[in-house]
């Protein structure tokens, strides 16, 4: 990532057309804009391929939500720890331990994978490829699936242990999605691609809520994402390394040979292009963890990139899925009817998903508009669910919202704040600020997981007022502070976010500094 060296240059920058980072200005980049047609078949396999590593999340969220229900779980878990407790999936007033037992299994993924993003998986990534910590992750995912299920022996200690791994490896593989992504999609692919990253992470949850409902051994459905997690640790090294990482790492010519693999035609010119970039930014040299909260423009895109993770968690999808039981007992469904519901749940958000997909890199869509518009669902829906349950309004209501909820949720937000990072930083910027975010998003994760099951029994009509109002703080934050990246040069990116008041600003304390 960036320091600010290279703002040094602001004061004949704009003469000489170009930004502040000393990288080419709109009108030079112009070229990498008509090369934007040139990915080949390729280039669509590596990083579908890639992507799959999501579904090791999204397996985990749609196995977990389920598995949890499961006489088998609870004759495991249950049965002779809590006197008192007859250990029933349908007995609503469970206790306190039981409940702190399911919402630590729930979170300590997320802990696991925020720490896997902000430790293991940045020094991978960016020493020894995209692809290494891809497939480091997948192992990683199954060998804790396999401490969390089968290597338990109904040991605590061992299962959380396992849980933690579990998500370590998912955080460790998830640093390098979007950067493999961006390095090796062409602009006008891009969102199309990223996008994937939550088509797989839907896929997956709708396969694990298809086999959960031929299954009921809790063991193999937790198995589930690790088994994610080895088919992409294998089917990963199929795929083209980056072309960006492998010319900074093994010079100009093997950057070359690498783009050849993903693109149609001559690639000489993005080559030289994204040389020139390359050596800017080297010269810059990277930036540090201080200057990501202090640096004036990197510090507001930094920021967006943040809450775009946060928000997401906020919106509550991820503790509506890691509990779905409890959600849809809460909202009215009967316990016999639960499974079936998660599957028709989980088909709706694939819909979702696509329609999604297909207008991200749309001029009818794109980043800024669909995560507005739905918000605009998604709020709204969980603000009448709640007053659904609260004022005992027709239960079948507060179901058509949360397939509301559902389906506009995969609209956006589970989309855009895995491509829209990776579009808004620089090669010198990117590693740290990119593995902080998924840290920031994995870090929210636990805390919004941990905090449902005690809200569900407080109130479920109140936990779903909580993540409308969550909601509607989220569409404040678009509106304020989101920018429009569709089809557009990374480097473009970065100079409309970092106006000339904060490149001066940057510029004094790069001068103060010396």
């Amino acid at each position: 990532m960036k320091t600010s060296a290279s703002l040094g240059s602001f004061a004949g920058a704009n003469a000489e057309g170009t930004n502040s980072f000393g990288l080419a200005s709109e009108r030079n980049m112009e070229s990498v804009i008509q090369l934007s047609q040139q990915a080949n078949c390729l280039t669509y396999v590596a990083i579908t391929t890639a992507m799959m590593g999501a579904m090791m999340f999204g397996i985990d969220q749609g196995n977990y939500g389920l598995v949890q229900g499961f006489s088998s779980f609870y004759d495991a878990w249950c049965k002779g720890r809590f006197e008192g407790f007859d250990c029933d999936p349908k007995s609503k007033n469970q206790p306190t331990g039981w409940t702190e037992f399911i919402a630590w299994g729930g979170s300590l993924i997320t802990v696991g994978a925020a720490v896997g993003s902000l430790t293991l998986g940045p020094i991978i990534s960016k020493s020894f490829g995209r692809r290494l910590c891809i497939s480091i992750g997948g192992w990683l995912c199954l060998l804790g699936c396999m401490f969390a299920s089968f290597l338990s022996f109904k040991s605590v200690g061992v299962y959380y242990c396992g849980r933690f791994l579990t998500g370590f490896g998912v955080g460790v593989c998830c640093v390098a999605l979007p950067m493999y992504n961006s390095e090796v999609a062409t602009p006008s692919i891009r969102g199309l691609m990223g996008s994937l990253f939550q088509l797989l992470v839907v896929v997956g949850g709708m396969i694990a809520s298809l086999i959960l409902a031929l299954i009921d051994d809790w063991r193999l459905g937790m198995l589930l994402p690790g088994i994610a997690g080895a088919f992409v640790g294998v089917a990963i090294w199929l795929t083209p390394e980056s072309p960006r990482w492998i010319m900074d790492h093994h010079g100009f010519e093997a950057g070359v040979l690498a783009l050849r693999k993903v693109r149609k035609g001559d690639v000489e010119d993005e080559a030289q292009k994204m040389k020139q970039i390359a050596d800017e930014e080297r010269a810059a040299g990277q930036v540090t963890y201080i200057e990501l909260f202090t640096k004036p423009g990197l510090r507001t895109r930094f920021f967006v990139a943040c809450w775009l993770q946060v928000g997401q968690q906020l919106t509550g999808v991820n503790a509506f899925l890691s509990y779905t039981t409890e959600i849809f007992k809460g909202a009215g469904i009967p316990k016999d009817q639960i499974p079936a519901m998660a599957i028709y749940f989980n088909l709706a958000m694939v819909v979702g998903c696509i329609v999604g997909l297909l207008f991200i890199d749309s001029p009818k869509g794109g980043r800024r508009t669909q995560l507005w518009a739905a918000t605009v669902i998604m709020g709204p829906s969980l603000l009448v669910a709640g007053l659904t349950k609260l004022l005992e309004w027709p239960g079948t209501l507060a179901v058509v919202m949360l397939f509301l909820y559902g389906p506009g949720y995969q609209l956006a937000w589970g989309l855009v704040p895995w491509i829209y990072p990776s579009e808004i930083f620089l090669m010198s910027e990117k590693d740290r600020a990119v593995s902080l975010a998924v840290c920031f998003c994995f870090t929210i994760n636990f805390a919004v997981n941990y905090a449902t099951p005690p809200l569900l029994n407080w109130s479920s009509g109140g936990t779903f007022l909580v993540f409308g109002f969550l909601n509607v703080a989220n569409l404040f934050f678009v509106l304020m502070f989101v920018r429009e990246t569709l089809g557009r040069p990374i480097e473009q990116n970065v100079a409309d976010y970092d106006g000339a008041r904060d490149l001066r600003r940057g510029l004094r304390q790069e001068m103060d500094s010396r």
